[in-house]
Formats: C-alpha cells, sequence, structure tokens
C-alpha cells in the first residue's frame, strides 16, 4: 500500500522551508489528515508542525536510526494519515557529505521531493539552481515553491526555463519570518507568534500554491519497503501492581525531545510532566529524564529551583534512573555561568558550565566503556552533539562513552554516570537501543 508523502527540500538552509512546511500541513489539515515529520536530528522545527497539524512530528535521522529504522518509523507513524510532509534538512544534499542528507532519505524511502527556493535575489537563475540539484543526484525532484517572490512578473523570470520540474506557486515576500538565536529557531514553547507566523503562510499556500499537484506529486511515493512489527507489549507494573513512572522536564528550558523517543518510553512508564523553571517534582517516579533546551535563559529561575533540585539529588542518591542530555546536564551541574554571571544550580554533578564557548555540532559516534542502562560495555552508540556551552572545570571520573570524533564533555569522554545517573551532552534517538534499554 502506497503511503502518499511529499519532503519539501531546498538548495540551502534558511529558505523558509520551515515556514512553507508548516503552512502546507495547515493548509492540508482543512481537508486530510496530516503526519509532519522532520529529517536529521533537529528538535525545534517539529514544534511548528505541530501546531500545524495538530500531531507530533517525527524525526527521520539515517545515522541514529538507520536505513531501516528510517523506513520503519515514517510506515508506523504514516499509519492511518492522509499525507506527510516531511520537512528536509539545510540543502538537499547537505549532511555528512551527501551521506544522511535529504537526498538520502528521500532515496531510502521512495519519496518525491518539492524544493523551496528563496528568490529574493535572482529570477531566471532559480531555474538553473532547480536543474543542478535536480540533476546533481539524479534526485525525484517533482516539483518547486518559490520564495520571496517580489511582483508576478518576478515568479514568470523564476519559473520560465523550468525543465522536468514542475512550478506550485509561489510565496511573496513577507514581514514575518521566524527569528533565531545560537541553536536555531526560537522554539514554539519561547515564540509567542509562532501561530500567527504559520496561518499566515498557510493563507498564501491555499491561495498561490497548487495543492493539488501537490496531492498528486505526494501519491507518485513508492510503498515503502519494511516488514515493521510494533514494539512487543512491555509491562510498565511497578511492585504493588502501580504503573511505572517517568518523569519528564518539560518547559521553556527543556523541549529538546524526540517524540518517538516519548512513545517508547511511554511502553514501559506512565508519563508525567514537571517544569524546573516551575520548581515541581513528580512524586514516586521510577525514572526522571532531562533533556535539552535552553536552560541558559532561565538561569535565575532555574537557580531558585529548590524543590526540584533537592527531590533528583535524592532520587539519585536512592538509586533512581536519571537521564540528562545536555540541557539536562547543565542543570544537574554545580553552576552555569552565562552573560556574565554565574548561577548555582542542582549541584548533583561536580562539573561548572560556562559560555565562553562556540557551537559545537555533529553526528557522533561514541563506545561505551562502562555499563548504564542505555548500553553495555563494549556496545557502539551513535548520537548527535549540539551545544554552546562547555564545562569550566570537571571532577568527575566515571563516564560511560569514548567519543571516536568530538570531544564531549572532556577530552572525548562522555555521559558522566553518579550511581544510576547518566548525564551527557550526547542526544540519543531511543529507536536503535530499544532493546539494551534497561529502564
Amino acid at each position: 500500500m502506497i503511503q502518499p508523502r511529499v519532503i519539501i527540500s531546498s538548495d540551502r538552509s534558511n529558505s523558509g522551508k520551515t515556514l512553507i512546511s508548516s503552512g502546507i500541513m495547515m493548509a492540508l489539515s482543512k481537508r486530510f489528515k496530516v503526519r509532519g515529520f522532520k529529517v536529521g536530528p533537529d528538535y525545534i522545527d517539529g514544534g511548528y508542525h505541530k501546531i500545524a497539524t495538530g500531531q507530533p512530528s517525527i524525526n527521520l535521522d539515517l545515522f541514529m536510526m538507520g536505513e531501516d529504522g528510517v523506513r520503519e518509523s515514517l510506515a508506523r507513524y504514516s499509519r492511518g494519515y492522509d499525507i506527510s510532509v516531511i520537512e528536509g534538512v539545510m540543502g538537499l544534499y547537505d549532511g555528512h557529505g551527501i551521506e544522511y542528507s535529504t537526498y538520502e532519505v528521500a532515496r531510502v524511502t521512495g519519496t518525491p521531493i518539492v524544493l523551496v527556493i528563496d528568490c529574493s535575489a535572482m529570477g531566471s537563475t532559480a531555474a538553473a539552481v532547480i536543474y543542478g540539484l535536480k540533476q546533481f543526484g539524479n534526485a525525484d525532484v517533482k516539483g518547486v515553491i518559490f520564495n520571496k517572490i517580489g511582483s508576478e512578473k518576478h515568479y514568470l523570470y523564476c519559473k520560465d526555463k523550468l525543465r522536468d520540474v514542475k512550478a506550485l506557486g509561489y510565496i511573496p515576500k513577507l514581514s514575518q519570518e521566524i527569528p533565531s538565536r545560537h541553536l536555531g529557531l526560537f522554539t514554539v514553547e519561547t515564540y509567542d507568534k509562532a501561530k500567527e507566523a504559520i496561518n499566515l503562510v498557510s493563507k498564501y499556500v491555499e491561495t498561490n500554491i497548487d495543492m493539488d499537484l501537490l496531492m498528486e506529486i505526494a501519491s507518485q511515493a513508492s510503498p515503502i519497503k519494511t516488514d515493521f512489527q510494533h514494539a512487543e507489549p512491555t509491562n510498565p507494573i511497578g511492585r504493588g501492581g502501580s504503573r511505572r513512572i517517568a518523569a519528564v522536564a518539560y518547559d521553556s528550558a527543556f523541549s529538546f525531545y524526540y517524540q518517538e523517543n516519548l512513545d517508547i518510553l511511554g511502553e514501559k512508564f506512565e508519563l508525567k510532566f514537571f517544569s524546573p523553571i516551575l520548581n515541581e517534582k513528580v512524586e514516586n517516579a521510577d525514572l526522571i529524564y532531562l533533556g535539552g533546551g535552553y536552560p541558559e535563559l532561565y538561569a535565575e529561575e532555574l537557580s531558585k529551583s529548590f524543590s526540584t533540585a533537592k527531590w533528583i539529588k535524592q532520587a539519585a542518591n536512592d538509586g533512581k534512573k536519571v537521564l540528562a542530555e545536555c540541557g539536562g546536564l547543565m542543570y544537574l551541574s554545580r553552576y552555569l555561568e552565562y552573560n556574565g554571571r554565574k548561577y548555582q544550580l542542582a549541584n548533583l554533578l561536580d562539573v561548572g558550565i560556562t559560555f565562553q564557548g562556540r557551537l559545537t555540532l555533529g553526528y557522533r559516534i561514541a563506545d561505551t566503556i562502562e555499563d548504564s542502562f542505555i548500553s553495555r560495555r563494549g556496545d557502539t552508540i551513535n548520537g548527535h552533539e549540539f551545544h554552546v556551552s562547555l564545562p569550566e572545570y570537571v571532577n568527575e571520573k566515571r563516564f560511560v562513552f569514548k567519543y571516536r570524533n568530538g570531544n564531549g564533555i572532556e577530552n572525548g569522554y562522555d555521559g558522566i554516570k553518579v550511581n544510576d545517573t547518566l548525564a551527557s551532552y550526547l542526544h540519543l534517538h531511543f529507536s536503535r537501543l530499544r532493546r539494551r534499554l534497561s529502564f
């Protein structure tokens, strides 16, 4: 059975993919049941997809999930939907070289591509760019949407010389764009005009884009080649017959989670969300999960979250499992220095964090050198590192991971272990780790 789907890609980053993809999803959602996906390890863009569709967006990352994992997740999360709209990452051929790129996701899933091309500084050259993108890798580029068009005449110039690719229409220059900060676009948790921006683009999509042609292109997708099975049922029952509880930090400071990770946790636990910013805690939690985000922007509030910090430290000292990724690592540290001020934080880890560094970004291969509830000694883990902070000092000596590439917390070591707490700069996708997890 063919599941209609399309990939929205471009020649580069900052072309308008996220807003236009979200606008397309919102416009389609008025007629169909739509699922959004995002290529790569991005945590932010999926939030815009969720506003547009009302459904969580799903990541498709070849490096962390593998080809089979990507196909399985695409098939599983597309089931029951009329169309899936997959937003690409960076330019069409950008990844680790071409490897792990949007082009590769399109190839391994048999999904047709619609390009978004920013024409703010060109006209007829747009057709040459599109021709080159299609021919370079023999990519299955079926259509194009021109962005930042100044007039009908400008649009005609852009599409006049198109070859073997159909023009679906255009989006004019808009005054409203999504602002960015050091880790990418503003998250929907911190940008109160996100829905307004998507609504605006959605209206232009409905009037200026040939949605019937888009659906026709989506219907040309190949059957997804996978024999996936849903995860085997687990028994999330704890002592005394009650369901086990996973406490997940979620607020404006901690919002970087893969939906599939939460779903996998949901097979084993009842998920309860709490806000460190609001000094909240979850009683009787069996696992505490602190994801990434922007804790530095809320360092003052977090420095006063005494109840949350005390609860987490007590849970860690009692041997409860605590998983802290990037922003979570920062929160569990002794202090965070940001904008010239030093904020005292949870003080579970004898580490001090500063923001004197530069952006650290990239895929990581990590060898497991000590057992944890994530992996066993000798296992190899594929993950992703994405941060501006860096440790000012590290007095911890037990590490779970040794990177083959990248610095991690210190000299290629990452994954500080304290009792059954694992705190790391490494972001993980659980789909490939499912059989190793011992929550």
